[in-house]
């Protein structure tokens, strides 16, 4: 009888130590990219940290800051936002999210409103294969994270036809299994829970600019989609829900190089929206962003679109949906260390970025001072883009008067902007770095100067002497000078050496 009973403790432990090392495999060898995205979400949710929840496509995840939104709203929202999250995709993240919180806001985009298939993995009659696959791989980053249970089933069951791959979100060790090759130190400090994680709760910041934007007619007025979709029935489910739970829901349609079918797909969203009754904020009809400085590529904002966009719906919630401001709560602090961090991150970047519109793009967002300065016969002048990316730091259409030179002196600190253009010139005007003097006296040689250091030119030096642009970047609070970059135009570009 002892023997028996030894034998089962044996036995019980091996399977158990087996159940265990499975396990830890199946942990190392997943993919991080949804646990990296929804980390925070888990311990925020835990602590009934989250105010609001954003949803939709990889559109939310380049629009939408929630850095931003505490940094000056004291706001603490998730960006769950999807890479090719559909509105099937998009209402079951959100029903998995308030399996662990509830929000007091739900913001949805609408964007794809106008797709009418169920099935991911299916989508439209002879759909191209790569599209599919490209679909049913973006899922994971919405699906990965969540744990095996009833709601991740029902999801999976919902979005995906094929038995086999419903069984690669179930059991995901099927899809990951081969990934040891690819290992590295993160993979194993999951185990720990100490993986890397996203340090802006679930957006992703874009730093590039668009520089061909393209625009599309309007459609006829009050054009709307002709028939019901998936979309529009799971847009629909989604403000049930919300309403349901006693959650405000507002419906946006966020900017980017619409088409005349994203418009008409975005007049259905507000018609959606206006059954329902809750608010509607199109946005591609609002002057929120410039398409000419704003977007990272035709469909998705870069971080200084991202900043207004989120700062707009920052005020909209601010002043419609009655939220705490968190801002000063000690209990709060991992939020104000992070929008902390990202603001640092931006200075940093602005002074180590070489390329001149992704610098200039940084120098807008305000977080460090910088000088621009363009010399006669630059090709700057004829960059229609360049010269929008300007006027965005000045606050002015000053450059567009230009032909040459001109200098744009953006003082942080003072919050103050200076400018001079053709054979202007500005006297001792005060920024962190001095009461700057700039005088031009000719093509090749100008003068830029500290009226405490006379001797220090910062706007010649003989090895730049040919250089037509030139970027300064200083400390907003010491002027200590950060970076001094030297560009060439050659047509449209802009190179350093």
């Amino acid at each position: 009888m002892k023997t028996k009973i030894l034998n089962f403790c044996k036995a019980a432990v091996f399977f158990l130590l087996l159940a265990v090392c499975i396990l830890a495999a199946t942990v190392v060898v997943r993919r991080k990219e949804s646990s990296y995205k929804y980390a925070d979400f888990f311990d925020k949710a835990k602590n009934d940290q989250i105010d609001v929840l954003f949803m939709g496509s990889s559109h939310v995840i380049n629009a939408v800051n929630p850095a931003t939104l505490y940094r000056n709203y004291g706001i603490t929202a998730y960006n769950m936002g999807g890479h090719g999250s559909v509105m099937q995709a998009t209402y079951w993240e959100l029903i998995e999210a308030l399996d662990y919180c509830k929000p007091k806001w739900v913001v949805v985009d609408a964007y794809m409103l106008e797709k009418d298939y169920q099935y991911l993995d299916v989508m439209e009659e002879n759909a191209d294969p790569g599209d599919i696959n490209t679909s049913v791989e973006q899922l994971h980053l919405n699906m990965d994270a969540w744990p095996l249970g009833r709601l991740k089933i029902a999801a999976v069951n919902d979005l995906i036809k094929d038995p086999d791959k419903r069984n690669q979100f179930l059991f995901d060790f099927i899809v990951y299994h081969d990934r040891w090759s690819e290992l590295d130190e993160n993979d194993y400090r999951a185990l720990t829970g100490n993986a890397d994680r996203n340090q802006l709760f679930g957006a992703e910041m874009r730093y590039d600019v668009e520089k061909t934007p393209v625009t599309y007619p309007d459609p006829q007025e009050g054009a709307l989609l002709s028939g019901h979709t998936v979309g529009q029935e799971y847009l629909r489910k989604i403000i049930d829900e919300c309403q349901r739970d006693g959650i405000g829901v507002v419906v946006t349609y966020l900017p980017f190089c619409a088409d005349t079918d994203d418009k008409i797909a975005a007049n259905s969203a507000g018609a959606v929206a206006g059954e329902y009754g809750v608010p509607y904020i199109n946005m591609l009809d609002k002057d929120i962003i410039d398409i000419r400085t704003d977007l990272n590529d035709t469909g998705h904002l870069n971080a200084s679109g991202a900043e207004k966009v989120s700062r707009f719906l920052g005020q909209w919630l601010t002043d419609n949906a009655d939220l705490a401001d968190h801002r000063g709560d000690a209990s709060y602090s991992d939020w104000q260390n992070k929008a902390d961090a990202y603001y640092g991150s931006i200075s940093d970047m602005a002074a180590s970025e070489d390329d001149l519109y992704t610098e200039l793009e940084l120098l807008s967002l305000n977080e460090v001072s910088g000088i621009v300065y363009f010399n006669q016969g630059s090709g700057a002048f004829h960059d229609d883009t360049l010269r929008k990316m300007v006027s965005n730091i000045a606050g002015t259409d000053t450059i567009y008067q230009a032909n040459g030179p001109y200098i744009l002196i953006n003082d942080v600190g003072s919050g103050k902007t200076y400018e001079a253009f053709d054979d202007g010139f500005l006297g001792g005007v005060p920024t962190a770095m001095g009461n700057l003097i700039y005088q031009p006296v000719e093509a090749r040689f100008r003068f830029l100067y500290a009226e405490e250091n006379e001797e220090m030119n910062y706007l010649y030096d003989d090895e730049h002497a040919d250089f037509d642009i030139q970027v300064i970047t200083y400390d907003p609070a010491s002027g200590e000078v950060l970076t001094h970059r030297y560009y060439r135009s050659y047509g449209n570009r802009y190179r350093t050496d």
